[in-house]
């Protein structure tokens, strides 16, 4: 048997060992409590963003140079670069030949022609010069090497002078 009697449960020291919360708990059921009504509503005014905004305000995180659409088209665009920067070399050491002329006809008009980059300044940045050289080569067609090659120079000092704009723009800048 017991030595208990069948009131002593809930005596005095019954009290004693019951749980009773900390200041620490208290703070952190508070805590809980304010997260459980501030994420909801977190939640609810990101959900409440169009998709066309989240997407517009994540393209302006990315500098232009690094978004795919931009990388494409300066993929695209090389080879037409790199032959336009070896047609202007005659003329740059003032030793263009007709056959140069020829040569830089088809590579001033590729650039020209070619598409537009996705982003308007770095398309206009990118289109420094190549007006000039379209001239040049009509010119130089034309048997006019010495206006071509003043045509040349100034198309050559048009792209100089965009050539660190275009980089901020592609950086973003």
């Amino acid at each position: 048997m017991s030595s208990r009697k069948p009131g002593d449960e809930d005596g005095p020291k019954a009290a004693r060992r019951r749980w009773r919360p900390s200041r620490g708990t208290a703070a952190a059921v508070a805590l809980v409590g304010v997260f459980g009504i501030v994420m909801p509503v977190l939640l609810a005014a990101d959900r409440s963003a169009t998709p066309r905004a989240q997407a517009a305000a994540a393209a302006a995180a990315v500098p232009p140079g690094l978004r795919p659409e931009v990388q494409g088209w300066l993929k695209r665009r090389e080879k037409f670069q790199i032959e336009l920067n070896d047609a202007l070399v005659p003329f740059v050491q003032n030793r263009a030949t007709a056959a140069d002329c020829r040569r830089l006809n088809p590579a001033s008009r590729a650039l020209v022609v070619l598409n537009r980059a996705p982003d308007l300044k770095i398309d206009a940045l990118a289109r420094a010069g190549l007006d000039k050289f379209a001239q040049a080569a009509t010119a130089c067609l034309a048997g006019n090497l010495a206006e071509a090659q003043q045509l040349v120079r100034a198309g050559l000092a048009e792209r100089t002078d965009a050539t660190l704009p275009f980089d901020e723009a592609l950086e973003g800048e």
